[in-house]
């Protein structure tokens, strides 16, 4: 009897003392259901123009908006073709409210083009950042400044925003020829094929639209005199001697420590006048020579490995947009196949070197727009 009543008392102690714990409190406040928001500037954003300030209005009650900025335009000073820019935006829930959504269904925003992108809570519930993309920027790239001979090869500054350049050529002001690369220099010895006065003008075309840019004003002229015209244009000859193979003008001299373009086709020759074969590295650039001399250009299987060659002849590396698909290649220009960890994501290469998009593997994992597998 007296140990029933013992767990009796025990039991009666320990309802007591549950009952006197208070509830968590529940959190009455209302929830922001829907988020509007519209954007302005006080100059719209425009190829070459100032980045310039945005604006945000809260259109919808229970929050504020403490800042809005560019995310994308910290170390720029004007818009580039092509550029998307991105907004972050900095709301406060009022008193009573609290931010609880993150999807896209959410939340409005208009002007400028806005498009909402994805949304982060913090502080529980009281604080939220928003980011949204504007309009991309159109219009045309800028002409090239910087225009400069050294020796028969003319150079530019780059243009941010250009996936390649035209370079035009004149004699006399007249058309000798145009060409397109995608570096900021071009070697026209072998279009020296008359006295006179030579310039160049250079346009960019825009990564983003393919879009071609103003013209460049003319550069400085180069004098090409008659000695020079056989040095650096004239018809000629191959000939072969115990050390190799080099051209010789027909009114004397020859080419050297330099590139001659020869019926049509680029040939590079050493400072003794020699042609050149092989994998050779000029002006830190990496270009081969097949077993005749000539510059290759374009995909490459040399030696069991395949690389590519852009128009000019450069060995391209890293990441490589080539028609239409996505391709890597290694610091020594080697193209990758199969599934590489690049900049510390995985990525499928297939057997052609194109990377996968927005599908499976062959060994079942699925990769995202951006070719990046989803774990």
């Amino acid at each position: 009897m007296l140990r029933k009543r013992w767990y009796a008392a025990a039991l009666a102690a320990v309802l007591a003392a549950a009952m006197s714990v208070p509830a968590l409190a529940a959190d009455d406040r209302e929830k922001i259901d829907d988020v509007k928001l519209r954007f302005s500037y006080s100059q719209e954003p425009a190829s070459g123009e100032d980045i310039g300030d945005i604006s945000v209005t809260a259109e919808s009650a229970g929050y504020t908006v403490e800042n809005a900025e560019y995310t994308n335009a910290e170390e720029k000073d004007v818009w580039t073709v092509g550029d998307v820019p991105e907004v972050k935006v900095e709301l406060y829930a009022k008193d009573g409210y609290r931010f609880s959504y993150t999807s896209s269904s959410h939340f409005s925003v208009s002007g400028g083009g806005a498009d909402f992108k994805r949304a982060r809570i913090y502080d529980d519930g009281d604080y939220i950042e928003v980011y949204v993309e504007l309009d991309r920027i159109g219009g045309k790239l800028e002409g090239a400044s910087g225009l400069d001979w050294n020796d028969t090869t003319a150079t530019w500054d780059e243009i941010e925003g250009a996936k390649s350049y035209e370079v035009r050529l004149l004699r006399d002001d007249k058309t000798v020829t145009t060409v397109e690369t995608t570096g900021t220099s071009y070697n026209f010895g072998g279009y020296f094929n008359e006295e006179g006065d030579y310039t160049f003008r250079v346009r960019a075309i825009a990564s983003y639209n393919n879009r071609a840019g103003d013209w460049s004003d003319d550069s400085d002229t180069l004098y090409i005199d008659e000695d020079e015209v056989g040095r650096y244009g004239g018809s000629g000859r191959w000939v072969q001697d115990t050390r190799g193979w080099w051209y010789a003008y027909d009114t004397g001299g020859y080419p050297t420590n330099g590139w001659m373009q020869i019926g049509g086709l680029w040939y590079l020759f050493d400072n003794s006048g020699y042609m050149l074969t092989g994998w050779q590295r000029k002006d830190g650039d990496w270009y081969y020579m097949n077993p005749s001399g000539a510059m290759l250009t374009g995909w490459q299987a040399i030696n069991g490995a395949w690389y590519y060659l852009n128009p000019s002849g450069v060995m391209l590396t890293g990441w490589q947009a080539i028609n239409g698909a996505w391709y890597y290649m290694n610091s020594s220009g080697v193209m990758l196949t199969g599934w590489q960890n690049l900049g510390g994501q995985w990525y499928y290469l297939g057997t052609n070197g194109a990377m996968y998009a927005n599908t499976w593997t062959p060994d079942g994992y699925y990769v995202n727009g951006s070719g990046v597998w989803v774990q």
